[in-house]
């Protein structure tokens, strides 16, 4: 998951935003990264495990989060590349449930979520590393849910926690 995180510098360094303003939007990318996985894995997970079955708390955390990346239509994002965003998400909130649901913590998906958005400030845009980091993203993130599966944990997310 960790290696994963830094798909969006794989194709090199080169910032965005100088000074100010890069330090400006990576705190705002951090804060971005925390407030979602707030959202989708501490409330809308727990809240729905608390009443279903793990597996569907799962599956509708994962692709809410997936779908909730349809805003990037409205800012001129074409379709096809919101689609794919999406299927991105989708991956990276499969693999973020499964890590929050089997460890019983939201950190190291806070970690990992503001880690991937503060650099992707810093990633170079070339689009054929862009399509293969989506690639591994979504093969790592079937290959590792399905191991995370079928673990055996000592530590079960409850709602209570």
């Amino acid at each position: 998951m960790w290696i994963l995180a830094t798909g969006n510098i794989w194709d090199g360094v080169a910032p965005s935003y100088q000074g100010t303003s890069l330090a400006t939007a990576m705190i705002s990318m951090i804060i971005v990264g925390l407030v979602e996985e707030m959202i989708f894995r501490g409330f809308l997970f727990r809240a729905m495990l608390s009443k279903n079955k793990a597996v569907v708390a799962i599956i509708v955390s994962a692709v809410t989060f997936g779908i909730g990346h349809i805003v990037n239509l409205f800012t001129g994002q074409g379709s096809f590349e919101t689609v794919m965003q999406i299927i991105f998400a989708i991956s990276w909130g499969f693999i973020l449930t499964m890590v929050c649901y089997k460890s019983g913590s939201i950190i190291p998906c806070i970690i990992a979520h503001s880690m991937i958005d503060a650099l992707s400030l810093f990633g170079a845009d070339n689009e054929l590393v862009d399509w293969i980091y989506i690639g591994v993203t979504i093969v790592t993130a079937i290959v590792y849910c399905t191991y995370l599966g079928k673990l055996k944990s000592d530590k079960v997310l409850l709602a209570t926690n």
